[in-house]
């Protein structure tokens, strides 16, 4: 017993008529009478009294129909839903990135997504400190920050620890030390990346940045220019930069890029399963 022949089995019965029901589902009159035919030989009884003036049910096919009508309805609506969906399914997964961390993992990110054929990652850049509201309001599902997450409900796991340091041109006489104190940074122009451990490392040391920005680019620009030196962490400064020179500080707080995610969609399996593949292949520094 097949759907389809259970299709036009409905077809005949709502029309009484196997022309008209072959006009509907755009058949010959044959292959739908062929297909109820051996539907009822298969079922062993007769379904249908045939005469000049149309198809009727017998006894058996209105019990028949009766009994099958609501489940093929059901099929033919749970086909229409699934079409939805198209032929591959994919999970996706809304990242949120810190100012200044994107950098970091994106040329991994793009790598893995050309890859990927059943993961999706919607991401972009947000202000220092607003992952976390993201992330509550259930407007991101990850997110990547340099910010400390203290909501409770959050998992969080270390992804980068790297010291802070001070990008100066290489002629300048400091650029020859092996590191610098926090009081040496009174004695020159600064310029400071504007996220949380910065913003608190200038503060407690009453140190006066002329410009702060999250402008990676620009911060290591001023610095080759020798308009002023540039306090940011080592792993924002590129292998290929010329003409400057990265001085680690002493004392200095170590800068740490986290990951959180709500603990609620640990329960979600294709979730934890997307999750696992990127800290596998992206997030795994």
């Amino acid at each position: 017993m097949e759907l389809r022949q259970l299709k036009y089995f409905l077809a005949v019965a709502d029309h009484r008529s196997f022309i008209s029901a072959a006009n509907d589902l755009f058949l010959s009159r044959q292959a739908v009478s062929k297909a109820v035919s051996q539907l009822e030989q298969e079922l062993g009884v007769e379904l249908f009294m045939r005469d000049t003036s149309g198809a009727f049910l017998t006894p058996a096919g209105m019990s028949f129909y009766e009994r099958i009508r609501g489940p093929v309805m059901e099929l033919n609506q749970a086909k229409n839903e699934m079409q939805q969906y198209g032929p591959r399914y994919q999970q996706m997964i809304r990242a949120a990135f810190s100012v200044g961390t994107l950098s970091l993992f994106e040329p991994l990110l793009q790598s893995f997504l050309q890859e990927q054929k059943n993961i999706a990652v919607d991401y972009w850049e947000c202000a220092p400190g607003a992952c976390e509201d993201l992330l509550a309001n259930r407007n991101a599902d990850i997110a990547i920050s340099i910010t400390p997450f203290s909501a409770p409900r959050l998992r969080t796991q270390t992804l980068y620890q790297a010291p802070l340091g001070v990008l100066l041109k290489e002629r300048e006489a400091t650029s020859g030390l092996d590191s610098l104190e926090l009081s040496d940074l009174h004695w020159s122009p600064l310029a400071c990346l504007q996220d949380g451990q910065c913003d608190v490392l200038c503060r407690k040391h009453r140190l006066t940045p002329q410009y702060m920005g999250t402008d990676v680019l620009r911060l290591i620009t001023m610095a080759k220019s020798g308009r002023c030196s540039a306090l940011l962490p080592q792993v924002l400064v590129p292998d290929y930069i010329t003409g400057v020179r990265y001085v680690p500080l002493t004392e200095a707080p170590i800068w740490t890029v986290q990951l959180g995610y709500p603990e609620s969609l640990e329960h979600n399996t294709l979730f934890q399963m997307a999750l696992d593949e990127l800290m596998t292949h992206v997030f795994a520094v």
